[in-house]
């Protein structure tokens, strides 16, 4: 079971970093992810690629998303996911005005294929290897036999 912090007891670790999350812009997440293997804040905003003054001014809100993100990785990975689903379809969408003719048609195929499912794909059940159905039996430890 998931544990409670003991700075607000009713809610459980991932709806607290669930909701600080939810008050940071994306740079502050990319911060709050890059915290988790980086020493110190100066080395984090360096690795994303801003300056570290920059992260000593905002809110306190991201140092606690800092703490809490070290208890709960997968809140921030399912936020991040959740918040970049749109940009990731526009992405695969854009492939449909692709000048390839060939990722026009595995972009149209899958796109259907999320939306409506695979289409159904018959069995030939006709084949040479259709047929009876053989059981093997081992009567000793060497020698197999046909029943």
């Amino acid at each position: 079971m998931e544990e409670l912090s003991k700075e607000n007891p009713g809610l459980s670790i991932s709806d607290q970093l669930a909701s600080a999350l939810a008050q940071l812009s994306t740079d502050q997440i990319r911060f709050v992810v890059a915290r988790q293997e980086c020493a110190t804040d100066k080395e984090a905003a360096e690795a994303i690629g801003i300056k570290p003054d920059t992260v000593y001014h905002w809110p306190d809100a991201v140092k606690e998303a800092v703490r809490l993100m070290a208890s709960d990785g997968i809140v921030v990975a399912t936020h991040v996911r959740r918040r970049n689903l749109a940009k990731a379809m526009l992405a695969k969408v854009a492939g449909l005005d692709s000048m390839d003719e060939n990722v026009r048609q595995r972009v149209a195929t899958e796109i259907i294929e999320w939306e409506m499912g695979k289409a159904k794909q018959p069995i030939d059940q006709h084949t040479e290897h259709s047929g009876s159905v053989v059981v093997v039996s081992w009567d000793d430890a060497t020698t197999p036999s046909e029943n």
